[in-house]
């Protein structure tokens, strides 16, 4: 996934809200957004190759993750272990704290998490952090493919058409859609016109992703899913009851 957005708990009635793009390789083998029947609790898109994912939630556990790579194509292992398998085991609690891991994450290429249990939040990354960031309430924080601190003209972007929308009334799926969709062909992902949506024929945006969860636990993920061309290709959305 290469870009993300979460605004946590900037609005009262809406604590946690989070839209995301994945991209990816079009010909990797890829499960649209569901709830998954292994018994792991897990509703999200799932990477069948590694059988990760980018961005899932846990109603039981009120838990939600996702994850960025880093552009970093010098420092790259193809022997590491799945980044995408980080989200899962965070979500199914076999991660249990932010700082259970924290030593054995330079084994991983690099990446960006963002971790949520409950009413806690947690920036990660295993390039340039010396320990998780807590997140602040009411915070806006936006993750694309390189250290968080680092500036993206991409996520401002984006992050300024999300506070757009949440301050003048509640969490609006299409208008996030829309943010998201906001492309041109494949760029320098930090440039100055870099889109959000990549159309490109072997690389590209391969699904948006929208969350929504109010201060009663109910909420939404939604799920629109693109080919090659950037047409959609699919849509889903589910209903979450949050324990978080």
């Amino acid at each position: 996934m290469c870009i993300a957005v979460c605004a946590w708990r900037c609005d009262p009635d809406y604590p946690l809200v989070v839209i995301a793009n994945r991209d990816e390789f079009h010909d990797r083998p890829t499960a649209p957004l569901s709830r998954w029947n292994d018994g792991s609790g897990i509703t999200a898109g799932r990477d069948l190759k590694s059988g990760g994912t980018w961005i899932g939630v846990s109603e039981q556990a009120g838990r939600l993750a996702l994850i960025t790579n880093f552009r970093d194509p010098t420092n790259f292992r193809a022997d590491a272990p799945s980044r995408g398998a980080l989200v899962t085991d965070w979500l199914t609690g076999d991660w249990h704290r932010v700082e259970d891991r924290w030593s054995s994450l330079a084994d991983y290429n690099g990446f960006s998490l963002i971790l949520i249990d409950g009413p806690h939040g947690w920036i990660v990354d295993n390039r340039t952090m010396a320990e998780p960031r807590a997140m602040d309430l009411g915070g806006y924080y936006g993750l694309s493919n390189a250290a968080f601190t680092d500036p993206w003209p991409k996520v401002d972007r984006l992050i300024d058409d999300m506070r757009g929308v949440l301050d003048f009334g509640p969490p609006n799926e299409d208008a996030f859609f829309a943010m998201l969709g906001k492309g041109g062909p494949r760029a320098e992902a930090d440039s100055e016109n870099a889109p959000v949506f990549i159309r490109d024929p072997l690389y590209g945006t391969r699904c948006s992703t929208v969350v929504a969860i109010g201060k009663d636990g109910t909420g939404t993920i939604a799920e629109r899913r693109f080919n090659a061309e950037g047409f959609e290709t699919g849509m889903t959305r589910i209903d979450l009851t949050y324990r978080g």
